[in-house]
């Protein structure tokens, strides 16, 4: 019988859980059809006793809550909304670190739980090896688990850093470094499960106990040493097994080495709003080689606007300068700064980074990127962008290398059902057949090239593709 989500949340051990751990974060309800709440009474949405959550059930009744979260971040106060807006940095406190292990397919939780329980093993593992192991804790949602770290265990003073890039370094850095044993779990599941670092400004997710926005599951928490007596009836409403003291129980400052390192490594992301676009992402169409054609969907359904706007932008910088791995640099920064250029209005998209005379050259101003390396502004393609010291183009103070082109662009393809390497092949066909003068003018190549196209990429460039033998012909040219 499905579960009836008020009189479970009337529940006392119930709401007394969910209200300790959403005190301190923005709370955020879900409804029906995803219909979201997130402020009362003109301030955000707070929750911190039992009978708050009770009250929320009440005054959001038309939206039929089902699944409560909170924002990674704590907050110094929640009482209006410069404190999440304009005030934002410094009323964070903290931030708690998570890395998501998700099952793509919500039907298929009994074919691919193994595989998640695999990944967060090997992720606790390897934060157990460098110290840090109280501190870590899973939640599983039901269809898939967070790994997260309490964000206690973190030094922010001697850290010098805001908590968000902070969470932000660690999670990156761990999947940076893991990358390749969690891409065999990720192979091996057949494609069943996806790893990503979302953490980001104000991201929710899900609060212990709270119900799954679809299945008829418990979100209940677990420290790592319990994953191998864990399955999915853990989560049944009626019964569930849930461990209230492991996302209480820290070590005050047991992660602040790895931090360090992390920031080292990965660095801060200046604009907060490219975290998205720049964090991991891990599962099937990144390493286009290994994706069955069994697994992708019969029919191809549109990638998206940011990977179509990389994949154009790649094939342009290809089409005029003829270096692949340097397309994808290109291809991939081009597509960060207009999904940050976007939030300042397409009055500033193409022309702010146009260069107005000669003279902003490659010669003109310099700059620094994180670790020391001195790097320079150049023109290409008639825009003015960032190199890095090791020649790959630059966005936020981060080279964008090739590799990071395969994660966040062509995985998009894949997942979408389509084949890179014919996406790539249709793009550079779409594409040669502008002027050399359209290519070479960022704004017109934005009207004329990349918006007619940028929601209909499988209508009008993937099946319009000539079938001939011409494209190969210019490539072998070229």
């Amino acid at each position: 019988m499905p579960v009836n989500p008020v009189e479970y949340y009337k529940r006392g051990d119930v709401a007394e859980e969910v209200a300790a751990f959403l005190c301190g974060r923005w709370a955020a309800v879900e409804g029906e059809g995803k219909r979201w709440a997130r402020w009362l009474e003109r301030r955000p949405l707070s929750i911190c006793k039992p009978g708050d959550v009770v009250r929320v059930l009440s005054v959001f009744q038309a939206i039929k809550p089902r699944t409560f979260y909170g924002t990674i971040e704590l907050f110094k106060r929640l009482e209006t909304p410069s404190d999440v807006e304009e005030g934002y940095d410094g009323n964070v406190k903290a931030a708690t670190v998570f890395i998501d292990i998700d099952i793509v397919d919500e039907s298929r939780v009994a074919d691919a739980w193994k595989y998640v329980v695999e990944a967060a093993r090997l992720i606790s593992e390897w934060l157990e090896e460098r110290g840090v192991k109280r501190s870590v804790y899973l939640l599983w949602s039901g269809a898939g688990m967070h790994l997260r770290i309490h964000e206690g265990a973190f030094d922010y003073e001697h850290l010098g850093a805001h908590p968000i890039d902070v969470a932000f370094a660690v999670a990156e850095y761990v999947l940076e470094s893991l990358e390749p044993k969690l891409w065999e779990v990720v192979v091996k599941s057949k494609g069943m499960i996806k790893i990503e670092n979302l953490v980001a400004p104000k991201r929710v997710f899900t609060a212990p106990l709270s119900l799954h926005r679809r299945l008829d599951s418990v979100a209940v928490t677990l420290k790592p040493d319990a994953l191998d007596e864990f399955t999915p009836d853990w989560s049944r409403p009626d019964s569930y097994q849930h461990d209230p003291s492991a996302w209480r129980v820290y070590e005050r400052g047991e992660a602040t080495s790895l931090a360090e390192e992390a920031l080292k490594r990965i660095g801060k992301v200046k604009k907060r709003t490219l975290m998205e676009a720049r964090a991991s992402k891990l599962g099937f169409g990144y390493n286009a080689g290994l994706v069955q054609q069994a697994l992708r969907p019969s029919e191809p359904r549109e990638p998206g606007r940011f990977p179509v706007m990389a994949l154009l932008q790649a094939a342009r910088y290809y089409l005029l300068y003829g270096d692949m791995d340097k397309a994808k640099s290109f291809g991939l920064n081009r597509a960060i700064f207009y999904a940050w250029a976007k939030y300042y209005g397409p009055a500033r998209r193409a022309r702010i980074h146009v260069a107005s005379s000669a003279s902003e050259s490659s010669s003109s101003k310099r700059y620094y990127r994180r670790g020391g390396g001195e790097g320079e502004w150049k023109i290409v393609a008639g825009e003015k962008v960032q190199v890095g010291p090791d020649g790959w183009f630059m966005m936020g103070g981060v080279e964008q290398r090739p590799e990071d082109f395969d994660r966040q662009v062509t995985r998009k393809f894949e997942e979408a059902g389509i084949n890179f390497e014919e996406a790539w092949r249709a793009a550079l066909e779409y594409v040669k057949k502008f002027p050399k003068s359209v290519l070479m003018d960022p704004q017109r190549f934005y009207k004329e090239v990349y918006e007619p196209v940028r929601d209909r990429f499988v209508e009008r460039v993937l099946k319009k593709r000539d079938s001939g033998s011409t494209l190969d012909k210019w490539l072998r040219r070229s």
